[in-house]
Protein backbone atom coordinates (compact mmCIF):
# COMPACT_ATOMS: atom_id res chain seq x y z
CA UNK A 1 0.00 0.00 0.00
CA UNK A 2 2.81 2.31 0.94
CA UNK A 3 3.82 1.70 -2.48
CA UNK A 4 1.32 2.39 -4.06
CA UNK A 5 0.90 5.50 -2.33
CA UNK A 6 4.28 6.54 -3.30
CA UNK A 7 3.51 6.34 -6.71
CA UNK A 8 0.12 8.18 -6.44
CA UNK A 9 1.59 11.18 -4.65
CA UNK A 10 5.46 11.08 -5.29
CA UNK A 11 5.74 14.68 -6.35
CA UNK A 12 6.57 14.15 -9.89
CA UNK A 13 3.77 16.04 -11.82
CA UNK A 14 4.35 19.90 -11.04
CA UNK A 15 1.95 21.63 -8.99
CA UNK A 16 0.16 24.12 -10.75
CA UNK A 17 0.60 22.63 -14.78
CA UNK A 18 0.92 25.46 -17.29
CA UNK A 19 -1.97 27.44 -18.16
CA UNK A 20 -2.42 28.40 -21.92
CA UNK A 21 -5.55 31.13 -21.63
CA UNK A 22 -6.22 30.83 -25.61
CA UNK A 23 -6.79 27.00 -25.63
CA UNK A 24 -8.24 26.79 -21.78
CA UNK A 25 -11.03 30.11 -23.37
CA UNK A 26 -11.11 27.85 -26.37
CA UNK A 27 -12.78 24.56 -24.56
CA UNK A 28 -14.57 26.63 -21.90
CA UNK A 29 -16.57 28.83 -24.76
CA UNK A 30 -16.98 25.09 -27.02
CA UNK A 31 -18.08 23.61 -23.80
CA UNK A 32 -20.70 26.70 -23.23
CA UNK A 33 -21.48 26.72 -27.19
CA UNK A 34 -22.71 22.41 -27.16
CA UNK A 35 -24.78 23.00 -23.93
CA UNK A 36 -26.76 26.05 -25.27
CA UNK A 37 -27.44 23.89 -28.36
CA UNK A 38 -28.21 20.52 -26.91
CA UNK A 39 -30.38 22.05 -23.61
CA UNK A 40 -32.21 24.48 -25.60
CA UNK A 41 -33.00 22.38 -28.60
CA UNK A 42 -33.81 24.88 -31.80
CA UNK A 43 -35.26 22.43 -33.97
CA UNK A 44 -37.61 22.68 -31.64
CA UNK A 45 -38.67 26.11 -33.09
CA UNK A 46 -39.41 24.51 -36.65
CA UNK A 47 -41.18 21.78 -35.31
CA UNK A 48 -43.47 24.31 -33.32
CA UNK A 49 -43.17 22.72 -30.36
CA UNK A 50 -41.81 24.67 -26.57
CA UNK A 51 -38.58 24.69 -25.56
CA UNK A 52 -37.38 23.24 -22.43
CA UNK A 53 -38.03 25.18 -19.33
CA UNK A 54 -35.85 27.96 -18.78
CA UNK A 55 -34.34 26.46 -15.35
CA UNK A 56 -33.61 23.53 -17.67
CA UNK A 57 -31.43 24.94 -20.18
CA UNK A 58 -29.66 27.18 -17.84
CA UNK A 59 -28.72 24.14 -15.44
CA UNK A 60 -27.79 22.26 -18.18
CA UNK A 61 -25.10 25.10 -20.09
CA UNK A 62 -23.87 25.28 -16.35
CA UNK A 63 -22.91 21.65 -15.99
CA UNK A 64 -21.10 21.21 -18.98
CA UNK A 65 -19.35 24.41 -18.57
CA UNK A 66 -18.17 23.44 -14.88
CA UNK A 67 -17.56 19.89 -16.09
CA UNK A 68 -15.12 21.42 -18.48
CA UNK A 69 -13.60 23.65 -15.56
CA UNK A 70 -13.07 20.45 -13.43
CA UNK A 71 -11.44 18.23 -15.69
CA UNK A 72 -9.32 21.16 -16.75
CA UNK A 73 -8.51 21.22 -13.17
CA UNK A 74 -7.85 18.07 -12.16
CA UNK A 75 -5.71 17.41 -15.61
CA UNK A 76 -3.81 14.02 -15.02
CA UNK A 77 -3.72 14.16 -11.05
CA UNK A 78 -5.07 11.47 -9.45
CA UNK A 79 -4.97 13.56 -5.72
CA UNK A 80 -6.73 16.17 -7.61
CA UNK A 81 -9.55 13.87 -8.53
CA UNK A 82 -10.06 12.86 -4.73
CA UNK A 83 -9.77 16.76 -3.46
CA UNK A 84 -12.42 17.29 -5.53
CA UNK A 85 -14.45 14.36 -5.00
CA UNK A 86 -14.27 14.52 -1.02
CA UNK A 87 -15.73 18.87 -1.81
CA UNK A 88 -18.73 17.68 -4.53
CA UNK A 89 -19.77 16.02 -0.92
CA UNK A 90 -20.57 19.22 0.74
CA UNK A 91 -23.03 19.69 -2.49
CA UNK A 92 -27.00 18.81 -1.63
CA UNK A 93 -29.32 19.10 -4.79
CA UNK A 94 -32.79 19.57 -3.18
CA UNK A 95 -34.58 19.99 -6.96
CA UNK A 96 -35.67 16.55 -7.87
CA UNK A 97 -36.06 15.92 -11.88
CA UNK A 98 -39.35 14.62 -12.74
CA UNK A 99 -38.51 13.70 -16.33
CA UNK A 100 -35.89 10.93 -16.19
CA UNK A 101 -35.00 12.16 -19.84
CA UNK A 102 -33.47 15.72 -18.06
CA UNK A 103 -31.80 13.35 -16.20
CA UNK A 104 -29.82 11.64 -19.09
CA UNK A 105 -29.59 14.77 -20.92
CA UNK A 106 -27.63 16.05 -17.77
CA UNK A 107 -25.27 13.28 -17.70
CA UNK A 108 -24.41 13.63 -21.81
CA UNK A 109 -23.56 17.62 -21.26
CA UNK A 110 -21.42 16.73 -18.22
CA UNK A 111 -18.97 14.06 -20.66
CA UNK A 112 -19.20 16.03 -23.57
CA UNK A 113 -18.03 18.77 -21.34
CA UNK A 114 -14.90 16.68 -19.81
CA UNK A 115 -14.19 15.87 -23.16
CA UNK A 116 -13.97 19.69 -23.49
CA UNK A 117 -11.87 20.18 -20.22
CA UNK A 118 -9.61 17.31 -21.30
CA UNK A 119 -9.08 19.88 -24.74
CA UNK A 120 -10.03 16.92 -27.25
CA UNK A 121 -12.73 18.80 -28.75
CA UNK A 122 -13.49 16.57 -31.84
CA UNK A 123 -14.34 14.05 -29.63
CA UNK A 124 -16.62 16.57 -27.75
CA UNK A 125 -17.93 18.13 -30.99
CA UNK A 126 -18.64 14.55 -32.85
CA UNK A 127 -20.25 13.54 -29.70
CA UNK A 128 -22.29 16.35 -29.87
CA UNK A 129 -23.37 15.72 -33.08
CA UNK A 130 -24.34 12.42 -32.55
CA UNK A 131 -26.40 13.67 -29.18
CA UNK A 132 -28.13 16.59 -31.17
CA UNK A 133 -29.24 13.98 -34.18
CA UNK A 134 -30.46 11.44 -30.86
CA UNK A 135 -32.52 14.10 -29.49
CA UNK A 136 -33.78 15.32 -32.67
CA UNK A 137 -35.48 12.25 -33.18
CA UNK A 138 -36.72 11.81 -29.58
CA UNK A 139 -38.27 15.34 -30.42
CA UNK A 140 -39.47 13.88 -33.52
CA UNK A 141 -41.16 10.88 -32.38
CA UNK A 142 -42.47 12.24 -29.44
CA UNK A 143 -46.59 13.63 -29.49
CA UNK A 144 -48.13 15.69 -26.71
CA UNK A 145 -44.83 17.43 -24.89
CA UNK A 146 -45.27 19.88 -22.41
CA UNK A 147 -48.02 20.21 -19.35
CA UNK A 148 -51.47 19.52 -20.68
CA UNK A 149 -53.90 22.28 -20.71
CA UNK A 150 -56.95 22.07 -17.73
CA UNK A 151 -60.61 22.62 -19.17
CA UNK A 152 -63.82 22.62 -17.88
CA UNK A 153 -66.73 21.57 -19.79
CA UNK A 154 -70.20 21.97 -19.41
CA UNK A 155 -73.39 20.89 -21.42
CA UNK A 156 -77.26 19.80 -21.14
CA UNK A 157 -79.08 16.87 -22.14
CA UNK A 158 -81.85 14.67 -21.36
CA UNK A 159 -80.15 11.56 -20.85
CA UNK A 160 -77.26 12.67 -18.30
CA UNK A 161 -75.26 8.68 -18.07
CA UNK A 162 -75.57 8.47 -21.81
CA UNK A 163 -73.94 11.70 -22.07
CA UNK A 164 -71.61 11.13 -20.28
CA UNK A 165 -70.86 7.52 -21.27
CA UNK A 166 -70.09 9.24 -24.94
CA UNK A 167 -68.45 12.17 -23.38
CA UNK A 168 -65.69 10.42 -21.67
CA UNK A 169 -65.38 7.61 -24.75
CA UNK A 170 -64.97 10.71 -27.29
CA UNK A 171 -62.38 12.33 -25.24
CA UNK A 172 -60.74 9.11 -24.70
CA UNK A 173 -60.16 8.48 -29.01
CA UNK A 174 -58.80 12.16 -28.77
CA UNK A 175 -56.38 11.53 -26.28
CA UNK A 176 -57.92 13.99 -23.49
CA UNK A 177 -58.23 12.39 -20.42
CA UNK A 178 -61.35 13.37 -17.94
CA UNK A 179 -60.39 14.06 -14.01
CA UNK A 180 -63.49 14.66 -12.67
CA UNK A 181 -67.03 14.30 -13.27
CA UNK A 182 -70.38 16.31 -11.59
CA UNK A 183 -74.07 15.74 -12.71
CA UNK A 184 -77.40 18.02 -12.00
CA UNK A 185 -80.03 15.78 -12.45
CA UNK A 186 -82.60 18.50 -11.47
CA UNK A 187 -81.11 21.15 -14.05
CA UNK A 188 -79.71 18.35 -15.95
CA UNK A 189 -76.63 19.36 -16.63
CA UNK A 190 -72.72 17.40 -16.78
CA UNK A 191 -70.06 19.39 -15.69
CA UNK A 192 -66.73 17.64 -16.95
CA UNK A 193 -63.27 18.59 -15.88
CA UNK A 194 -60.57 17.86 -18.56
CA UNK A 195 -56.69 17.88 -19.64
CA UNK A 196 -56.16 18.29 -23.24
CA UNK A 197 -53.07 16.78 -24.16
CA UNK A 198 -52.74 18.41 -27.72
CA UNK A 199 -54.27 21.33 -28.96
CA UNK A 200 -57.84 21.00 -30.50
CA UNK A 201 -58.17 17.72 -28.51
CA UNK A 202 -61.70 19.02 -27.13
CA UNK A 203 -63.00 21.02 -29.86
CA UNK A 204 -62.15 17.90 -32.34
CA UNK A 205 -63.76 15.02 -29.42
CA UNK A 206 -66.96 17.60 -29.66
CA UNK A 207 -67.39 17.15 -33.54
CA UNK A 208 -67.92 13.28 -32.81
CA UNK A 209 -71.65 12.23 -34.03
CA UNK A 210 -72.12 10.62 -31.11
CA UNK A 211 -72.34 13.75 -28.90
CA UNK A 212 -75.67 15.25 -31.15
CA UNK A 213 -77.73 14.49 -27.79
CA UNK A 214 -75.45 17.84 -26.37
CA UNK A 215 -77.34 20.73 -26.30
CA UNK A 216 -75.49 24.17 -25.07
CA UNK A 217 -72.10 22.98 -24.39
CA UNK A 218 -69.75 24.90 -23.58
CA UNK A 219 -65.81 24.45 -22.31
CA UNK A 220 -63.56 26.74 -20.38
CA UNK A 221 -59.84 26.83 -20.70
CA UNK A 222 -58.01 27.01 -16.85
CA UNK A 223 -54.68 28.20 -17.74
CA UNK A 224 -53.49 31.74 -17.63
CA UNK A 225 -55.61 33.58 -19.92
CA UNK A 226 -59.51 31.86 -19.57
CA UNK A 227 -61.27 31.82 -22.70
CA UNK A 228 -64.79 30.83 -23.24
CA UNK A 229 -66.27 28.85 -26.49
CA UNK A 230 -69.30 27.86 -27.38
CA UNK A 231 -70.14 24.90 -30.23
CA UNK A 232 -72.10 26.05 -32.76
Amino acid sequence: MEALQAGLFDGREPILAPVHLSSLMLQLLTAVGIGLVLSARPWRLAMKRPLPRTEMIQAQILLCAAAAVITAVIGNSVAKAFGLVGLGGFVRFRSGLKDPRDAAILFLVIGLGMACGHADLRLALAGSLFVACLLFAVDLFTRGEGPPQRMKLSALADDLTAAEVALRKSMGEKNVLVTGAVIDSAARRLELDLEEREPGGVASALANSRLAMLREVRWTSLGPKSQKEDLV
